[in-house]
């Protein structure tokens, strides 16, 4: 069976497609992906996918909770990883997903309007959790610049919150936007500090799934 990976948010802007895509990139490298873009007619990791051309990467557009969920069906069996991007503002695609996913990744950025929509999207999540007993819910610190106030908001809005963070996270770089641009991963580029961090980042979340 594949291990299923969603990356949620109700609010657009989080960076949910930049996650999304280095994400699919990076399992792709070992294992067999669906890349489910749900998040249309925007479709970031569509054409991310396009430019791409991964042979290991099935790219799934999904218009419909219900052609989403008839995709994962169909591909439970054929491949390692599913992993998708949600729509933001769309209850139905996401109550759907966390029903079956194993993993929810939840980019947010220190702004209060991010940790806003956060609030209820982690409400969701534990409500859902009494029917997906084995859905790992995280939160992504995404576009982060370092300073002593960021830190003491993360600290403080993660207790808040009442959620389990990644321990890594994820800094403000140009890297990240240019690769999507041109169907890469952070690690493809030349960028040290970028592709050290997602390093990081994947070993982080590949230790969530084999809890």
């Amino acid at each position: 069976m594949a291990k299923i990976i969603a990356v949620a948010q109700l609010k657009g802007g989080v960076g949910k497609s930049t996650i999304t895509t280095n994400l699919a990139g990076s399992l792709a490298v070992q294992h067999r992906v669906a890349l489910i873009d749900a998040d249309l007619p925007q479709g970031t990791s569509s054409r991310w996918a396009v430019l791409r051309q991964d042979p290991n990467i099935e790219l799934i557009a999904a218009e419909t909770a219900q052609a989403m969920t008839a995709a994962v069906d169909a591909l439970d069996s054929q491949v390692d990883y599913v992993v998708i991007d949600l729509p933001p503002r769309s209850l139905k695609f996401l109550r759907e997903t966390l029903a079956f996913a194993d993993l929810v990744l939840m980019p947010l950025s220190a702004s209060a309007a991010d940790v806003w929509a956060t609030e209820e999207l982690v409400a969701i999540v534990r409500e859902v959790r009494k029917g997906n007993k084995r859905l790992r819910a995280r939160l992504v610190w995404n576009r982060l610049r370092a300073s002593r106030l960021t830190a003491k908001f993360l600290e403080e809005t993660a207790a808040e919150l009442r959620s389990k963070e990644m321990d890594s996270m994820l800094c403000q770089r140009t890297a990240y936007m240019e690769a999507l641009g041109i169907g890469k991963t952070v690690e493809e580029l030349k960028d040290k500090k970028a592709a050290a961090e997602w390093r990081i980042m994947m070993r982080d979340l590949l230790k969530q799934l084999d809890k």
